[in-house]
């Protein structure tokens, strides 16, 4: 069995790979600007490299919205939510691993921040400070995710071997911007289009994504999208990058590991080296070990995630799914297991003896109901 291959960078629970998308909105945020605006900048092929050649320190505001219209599923709510509606972030990058992304909220804020290896969340309204000691190769989306800059990257990172073409530039946050389209190529797919619009630094430098579009299948309009309203190339304050909880704030402690733990309790069996026809990516260990049981399948944007469930979480996620609008996987007992299907996000979830399991990505549901089936072996398709 030839080796997994290798992914150096976080992935997301829910989405696994496009999942974290955004849209943004303001009144100028999206106007067309005149063919000529463009016509001198770079190239698709020049412009993400530029991208990828490094991090922009910048500080800015965007607004993230999704519209995949994911239903409310026990345990996956913050992920629906942020999947399904608007979000407000405040951004402050000094480098790849020194930032701070704050999501707004009508009661306050929720604040990401990161130093090296180490991350912390602070929860204004819960008034509690968690520490991560290591970065979670696999984790729910959050909003920090969802930061145009960063989200812009990762995918032209995940889509390097996609053909790029030139998209219309821009106006974003005050800045005329060109922009690019990745096509990905695997036919079983949801995305059909990833479009980039970056500001580009001096000759040499660096360029910042300032806004992203993702585009479902079929769709006539981007499922989800994100860009900064406004924008600075300028680090933040380094004292803007460190979490000060008040005095009586609770503080919490904890590393990947701990998760890894949880995960051993399941006795879930080793992720298989391929699932539905498709490689296993490794996942780093970020210091707490790997996590039992969970993998990531695919490449580029056509990604899933495998991960354990508890049977009793597996029986809560069926029974929201199935009131929600989800169908039967062939095969398999109504209360046994569930499929939900957006345009761009496919969910497969399986109550079996002793436990469960979770599948979702950005592929087709056939694709995750196939995995099934080669995970339960009493299924047949």
């Amino acid at each position: 069995m030839p080796p997994p291959r290798r992914f150096g960078r976080r992935w997301l629970l829910v989405g696994a790979g496009a999942a974290a998308l955004v849209a943004a909105g303001t009144a100028d945020g999206w106007l067309p600007v005149s063919p000529a605006a463009g016509a001198a900048g770079p190239t698709p092929a020049q412009l993400r490299d530029a991208v990828l050649s490094g991090v922009v320190p910048h500080t800015g505001l965007a607004e993230s919205t999704g519209r995949l219209g994911l239903p409310d599923i026990p345990r996956l709510e913050s992920a629906s939510a942020l999947l399904s509606t608007t979000t407000r972030i405040r951004v402050q990058v000094a480098a790849e691993d020194r930032w701070r992304v704050d999501q707004l909220t009508p009661a306050g804020e929720i604040d990401t921040y990161r130093l090296g290896g180490t991350e912390y969340l602070w929860d204004y309204g819960g008034n509690r400070l968690t520490t991560l000691r290591g970065i979670a190769p696999v984790r729910l989306p959050r909003a920090s995710d969802f930061s145009p800059s960063d989200l812009g990257r990762w995918l032209l990172q995940l889509t390097a071997a996609d053909p790029v073409s030139t998209v219309a530039p821009r106006r974003v946050a005050g800045y005329d911007v060109p922009g690019l389209r990745v096509t990905p190529a695997d036919p079983a797919g949801t995305v059909a289009s990833v479009d980039v619009w970056a500001l580009p630094g001096p000759s040499g430098t660096p360029a910042l994504p300032v806004a992203v579009e993702i585009t479902a299948k079929g769709a006539s309009e981007p499922a989800l999208t994100t860009a900064f309203t406004s924008v600075e190339t300028a680090p933040p304050s380094g004292l803007a990058l460190r979490p000060d909880a008040p005095p009586g704030a609770e503080t919490v402690a904890t590393q990947p590991g701990d998760l890894a733990g949880v995960l051993r309790g399941l006795n879930a069996p080793p992720p298989p080296d391929t699932l539905a026809g498709r490689p296993r990516v490794e996942l780093p260990d970020s210091g707490g070990g790997f996590l039992p049981g969970v993998g990531v399948y695919g490449t580029g944007v056509s990604r899933f995630v495998l991960a354990p469930t508890g049977r009793d979480v597996a029986r809560q996620i069926i029974g929201g799914g199935s009131a929600a609008g989800g169908v039967p996987v062939a095969g398999l007992a109504p209360d046994r297991a569930v499929r939900v299907a957006t345009p761009l996000l496919s969910l497969v979830v399986v109550r079996r003896r002793g436990g469960g399991f979770l599948l979702a990505g950005t592929v087709a549901p056939q694709v995750l109901e196939r995995a099934a089936t080669e995970l339960v072996p009493a299924v047949r398709p």
